[in-house]
């Protein structure tokens, strides 16, 4: 037996164990307190009904964590009700205010029990479900699958097992012509393949697999969603297992050595289809784990590889043609002369500094490995696990698709408000991955010099038998014949390498403008000629390289933010809107707004999958990941020059999100899920808190989309344009001190080489206000702050902790679940709540969602835990979240 399965069947055991134990504990505890009432209400002397209450509560196991309750302090009720034995003063009514508090105590904890006992129900429901699927979260699979679901497989098979031969002797004259344009490119390149030629000699003598190696490459595959769950759970092992890594090392090592006779195995890898949320089916290959593992490493080794070499070549002198044109020798001196110099460190780049920065450190071959043991998230919304993304050495693809937008949409207010028109282009290729012709790939890979022993390797790794899980044992086996396995290390290799030289074509053929590429995914904007000038380099490279334009993703449009006008681009650019995610970019406005008919789509899609889930774990986790977290990323990150408007425009749909989904229901997800679990559970009275807490103070652990929106929306910029307002005031203030300094003789940093110059300019007054302001996107520091702050991200304004919750957390101190914390300011033991929950070390998100629902949870449970922690079997619920989700498809 595997041991994944041991594993799988000690929590199940576990779970039975903890939820047998808190049965028998609510059992034993009602029967006490049910005893414990009786005697209490035969009772006729009020201060005696105190004492036994008193007594018998100090006497139940249970109802230890009541001495420590925020709500009373058994210690000071014990002396006020000695008080009362001889103190006439204290009350009758204070004696029965006390009973009540500690019925209510008791009730509390019954209160508890029931909530202990519906959170074991509704593990026994996923693992019943899991157990009926066959695999955890799986949900629930039509026999004969949906119609898109064949379209697409057919269309993938049309690419995959049908060769598409390229002109190769084409392709290498084109990429002649680009590679030896000059002695600049011409040296460059011949570093580029002298770095080609020593890494290959590097990877035939390295020492490659070995438990250091081993580790990074079976970390990199548990990040990615390449793995089944099941094999997931094996990896793990072989990591905490130094003897399996030794042996695997070995028997890596051994294919290492022999990689001209390695093969596939014969009878075929076996291929699956799974459902994206935004629609699109994906291919995956169910690898031997030992192959897997290999073929991660290489395509790790090779991506880095030229990840370096490329970058060193495109950093090169007089390689990579500028976007701008340096500010003329002639005009530069005049402005020295005028105008001074910044002292060194101080400013020493335009707007143009920031694009340049921002293209080298994030768009440039975004898709290639910098590090071989880099950790970075993908393009993935399949899973709401942020502690991933907090433990990552580089931002992840979405990450830099989100700050593109923000780059894009800056430019925009920049271009537009000092008068110029602004024309952008947006296209993808039509099923990249699958459409991509071997012939491309090798006649690129033959130009940068790769030896034809590795060329021949990755004709066997690309040339695949395969057939599909879902057509049976009998199923025929098939040979890839064109395009590459989905996204791995390799197949980005494989591509970025060949989408590289459109880079470098598009660079050098539009003199320097600039096309933000992620994969396939690709921007341009600017003048209209330009951009006319950069679409006919992708049209001539596209039919060369054997790719098509997707036209659901390719489109143009010209902004002048002219209200009322519409204007029309160029016949010589692609028609359609440019999109992404649920965005639409519009002409009148150079906004980004949010198509509501695609969200619509969303809904009765986002319906289907939640009506498909069979447990209330799976509900709330499609929720979580595609009613939260796709959503989220889909309507584009909040950033100042997006404004407030874009944070209302969120806010706006997914309250109409929630009010069409759950029409029947409430109207809302809380509404729903209330519903659910009462129907299902018979609890009734369920707190909204009780849905949205983590799953560590015993909650569902259900997302808001709303609650980070509302954390940023009093500190994002209000108006993007008042950044350009500010820089048009700033630029006059700045030119008026430029031209009193000059005339009081006052010029800052002026080079003394300069004042040869003098006898030409002396008789002259200061520059014009025009020469003063033209070339502002080179020199000019208003202009460099005004672009900054549109391109910033909202702080988060954090909610303000109150005195109750501050006191139940200790200050700033540490709850524990069944267990005693001892906050940083307290004294003596700390209220039982949530050990690694400290007011400090929460996120915002969650500080916000704990105030928001603190009273009724103090209310209802006596303190901001549910129940302690190790009643609850969540080891059971971990395991499932880890698995991959899958969409009903």
């Amino acid at each position: 037996m595997a041991s994944s399965d041991i594993l799988s069947q000690t929590l199940s055991s576990i779970t039975s164990i903890k939820l047998d134990e808190i049965a028998n504990q609510r059992a034993a505890f009602e029967s006490a307190k049910a005893d414990l009432l009786t005697v209490v209400n035969f009772e006729q002397d009020q201060r005696k009904k105190v004492r036994k209450l008193l007594e018998g509560i100090e006497g139940l196991e249970a109802m230890g964590g009541v001495k420590d309750s925020p709500i009373f302090c058994l210690k000071n009720i014990k002396q006020f009700i000695e008080q009362a034995h001889s103190d006439p003063s204290v009350s009758t009514k204070l004696q029965k205010d006390w009973q009540a508090q500690l019925e209510k105590a008791l009730d509390i904890q019954s209160l508890k029990f029931e909530y202990a006992s519906l959170y074991g129900r509704l593990v026994k429901e996923s693992i019943s479900v899991s157990e009926d699927n066959g695999s955890s979260v799986e949900g629930s699979f039509e026999p004969v699958g949906r119609k898109e679901m064949h379209e697409q497989r057919f269309k993938w098979e049309e690419y995959v097992f049908k060769a598409c031969e390229t002109d190769g002797i084409a392709i290498h004259q084109y990429l002649d012509k680009l590679f030896k344009a000059n002695k600049a490119v011409q040296s460059a390149f011949d570093n580029l393949l002298a770095s080609t030629v020593r890494f290959e000699k590097e990877m035939a003598t390295a020492d490659h697999f070995d438990p250091t190696s081993l580790k990074w490459v079976i970390e990199g595959l548990l990040r990615s969603d390449l793995v089944t769950d099941e094999k997931r759970k094996v990896l793990k092992d072989f990591l905490n297992n130094a003897v399996v890594l030794a042996e695997v090392a070995d028997v890596l090592n051994m294919r290492m050595s022999s990689l001209d006779k390695w093969q596939w195995d014969p009878k075929g890898t076996p291929v699956e289809q799974r459902r994206q949320l935004n629609g699109r089916y994906r291919f995956y290959h169910d690898e031997d784990l030992l192959q897997a593992i290999l073929l991660r490493y290489i395509g790790v080794k090779w991506s880095v590889h030229f990840k370096n070499t490329l970058t060193a070549f495109q950093s090169s002198e007089g390689v990579w043609k500028s976007s701008s044109q340096p500010v003329p020798s002639a005009d530069q001196k005049r402005r020295d002369y005028f105008l001074g110099r910044n002292k060194p460190g101080t400013f020493d780049e335009g707007v143009e500094g920031i694009r340049g920065r921002h293209f080298d450190g994030e768009i440039f071959l975004e898709q290639l490995a910098e590090e071989i043991d880099e950790k970075r998230g993908g393009y993935d919304d399949s899973s709401d696990d942020s502690s991933i993304e907090e433990s990552d050495t580089r931002k992840s693809s979405q990450q830099i698709t989100q700050t593109l937008l923000h780059t894009l949409a800056t430019e925009i207010i920049m271009k537009t408000r000092l008068g110029d028109e602004m024309t952008v282009v947006r296209t993808d290729f039509e099923w990249f991955g699958p459409s991509l012709p071997h012939s491309t790939m090798f006649a690129v890979l033959r130009f940068f010099r790769v030896s034809d022993r590795w060329l021949d390797f990755f004709r066997r790794v690309l040339e695949a038998p395969m057939k599909f899980v879902t057509d049976g044992s009998d199923a025929p086996v098939m040979i890839r014949k064109r395009g590459t396995p989905i996204s791995g290390p390799l197949s980005d290799f494989l591509g970025e390498t060949v989408l590289f030289c459109l880079d470098f074509a598009f660079n050098q053929l539009t003199d320097g403008a600039r096309m933000y590429r992620l994969h396939d995914d690709i921007w341009f904007w600017g003048a209209e000629k330009t951009c006319v000038k950069g679409w006919k380099v992708m049209t001539k490279f596209s039919q060369l390289s054997g790719l098509s334009f997707n036209d659901s993703k390719t489109g143009s449009v010209k902004i002048t933010r002219q209200p009322g006008t519409k204007p029309t681009t160029s016949d010589a650019l692609p028609k359609g809107d440019v999109r992404w995610g649920f965005l639409v970019l519009d002409g009148a406005t150079g906004r980004f707004i949010i198509d509501q008919d695609n969200v619509d789509n969303h809904i009765e899609e986002l319906r289907r999958q939640l009506d498909a889930c069979k447990s209330v774990f799976d509900w709330i986790q499609a929720w979580n990941v595609y009613g939260a977290r796709f959503f989220t990323n889909n309507f584009g990150k909040p950033a100042n020059c997006f404004g407030l408007a874009h944070v209302d425009m969120m806010l706006e749909t997914f309250s109409h999100i929630q009010s069409k989904l759950f029409a029947s229901t409430g109207g809302s997800v809380t509404s729903t899920l209330k519903k659910m679990i009462s129907e299902r559970f018979e609890v009734d009275d369920i707190p909204e808190g009780y849905l949205y807490f983590p799953m560590s103070m015993g909650g569902l652990d259900l997302k808001s989309p709303f609650v980070n929106l509302y954390l940023i929306r009093d500190t994002i910029m209000k108006k993007p344009d008042s950044a350009m307002d500010q820089f048009f005031a700033d630029e006059e203030t700045s030119y008026r001190i430029a031209k009193s300094n000059f005339e009081k003789g006052r010029v800052p940093g002026r080079p003394s080489t300069l004042y040869s110059l003098k006898s030409d300019l002396d008789s002259e007054s200061f520059m014009t206000f025009e020469e003063f302001t033209r070339y502002r996107e080179q020199t000019s520091r208003d202009l460099h702050t005004a672009y900054s702050k549109l391109l910033v991200e909202p702080v988060e304004d954090e909610v303000t902790v109150t005195s109750d919750v501050a006191n139940l957390l200790g200050g700033h101190g540490t709850l524990s679940v069944g267990g005693r914390g001892r906050g940083r300011g307290g004294r003596g033991g700390m209220p039982r709540g949530i050990q690694k929950n400290s007011w400090g070390r929460m996120d915002s998100y969650h500080r916000w969602i704990i105030q928001l629902y603190s009273q009724e949870m103090m209310q209802k449970f006596g303190g901001l835990n549910v129940v302690d922690k190790g009643l609850l079997p969540t080891g059971m619920v971990s395991m499932f979240r880890e698995s991959r989700f899958k969409w009903q498809g």
